[in-house]
């Protein structure tokens, strides 16, 4: 089984493209790495596909990265309960029925962390129901607070939840050191002293 990332939008980087060409053009320095002022960063959303041996898609989790007003969570947090930026967030994920039990839910969120490390983001959020959040926190190690109320959405209770990176580490590979492996086992040598891991 793998976990692949796709992003992009074939129109935007078009628009990238022509914004960069105009910048060139004009003479402007810098314009090749240049970003238009209505984009966002580019990668910052990204889906997180896992795929059975037979390229069946077994699962999804979408992820964004951002600042707290770029992110679906920012309207289900507390003032009181900001997260430190840039974040990357996991508003949904979804696992086809016939492949619960087999570890899609973890290689995804996994992938995501890698990402999230990747791209220099300081903390994670999610949006999850109240019972997935006792999961995080009590099967995983992972200490993700409530960052707001618990709200109803088309009938499903959910709540934003989170934490700032480095201390959802230092939990997990305290009280979960085999799922702490696990999560960091994608990065490389140099990677890992990067992150101090």
């Amino acid at each position: 089984m793998t976990v692949q990332v796709v992003s992009g939008d074939p129109l935007m980087d078009r628009a990238t493209a022509i914004y960069r060409q105009m910048l060139t053009a004009a003479g402007v320095e810098g314009a090749e790495a240049a970003s238009p002022p209505q984009e966002r960063p580019p990668g910052r959303t990204t889906f997180h596909v896992a795929v059975g041996p037979d390229g069946i898609v077994l699962g999804v989790l979408h992820a964004t990265f951002g600042s707290l007003d770029q992110l679906a969570t920012a309207g289900l947090i507390d003032p009181d309960e900001r997260l430190a930026g840039p974040i990357c967030e996991c508003p949904s994920v979804a696992v086809q029925p016939e492949a619960a039990g087999q570890g899609i839910t973890e290689l995804l969120y996994r992938s995501v962390y890698c990402f999230a490390r990747r791209q220099g983001a300081r903390s994670l959020a999610v949006i999850v129901d109240p019972l997935s959040l006792d999961l995080f926190r009590e099967d995983y190690g992972i200490q993700f607070r409530p960052l707001g109320p618990v709200t109803r959405h088309l009938g499903f209770e959910q709540v934003a939840a989170g934490g700032e990176l480095e201390r959802l580490e230092s939990g997990v590979r305290r009280t979960r050191p085999e799922f702490f492996a696990f999560l960091t086992e994608p990065f490389t040598a140099s990677e890992r002293t990067r992150f101090g891991l």
